[in-house]
């Protein structure tokens, strides 16, 4: 039993020395300047899969190196302290495009109208 027992704490020791080493590689400290926009990742959702990113907030002082000062634009100045981890860069999306064109115009006025059916917005009328 003891013989099993040490087997256990040398491959748990093992373990964690791989898992240490695959962190250390792969973690990214992530760090935000005073003003940067910033999302931030809502504790309250209506279950554990649904990830919900409130409107953008701007980050105010940091106080350790891990805890940011968020001040909510949507709210009436209202500050609250978050962790990094449920901080991420906000990016401004591109504004909206309402017409692309690719070069040749025609006059679509000069064509034959065409007749558009509507439908009867009496609610007595069952055809």
């Amino acid at each position: 039993m003891r013989r099993c027992q040490d087997l256990a704490v040398e491959r748990m020791v093992d373990a964690q020395v791989k898992q240490k080493a695959w962190y250390d590689k792969n973690a990214v400290r992530r760090k935000f300047q005073v003003g940067d926009q910033v999302l931030v990742l809502a504790t309250l959702k209506p279950n554990k899969l649904a990830v919900q990113w409130t409107r953008p907030g701007v980050t105010g002082s940091q106080l350790f190196y891990t805890i940011y000062i968020v001040k909510m634009t949507n709210k009436n100045d209202k500050t609250q302290i978050y962790h990094v981890n449920l901080l991420t860069p906000y990016h401004q999306g591109p504004e909206s495009v309402n017409l692309l064109s690719s070069g040749k115009h025609e006059n679509l006025e000069s064509g034959p109208e065409l007749e558009i059916l509507y439908t009867t917005s009496d609610p007595n009328i069952y055809d």
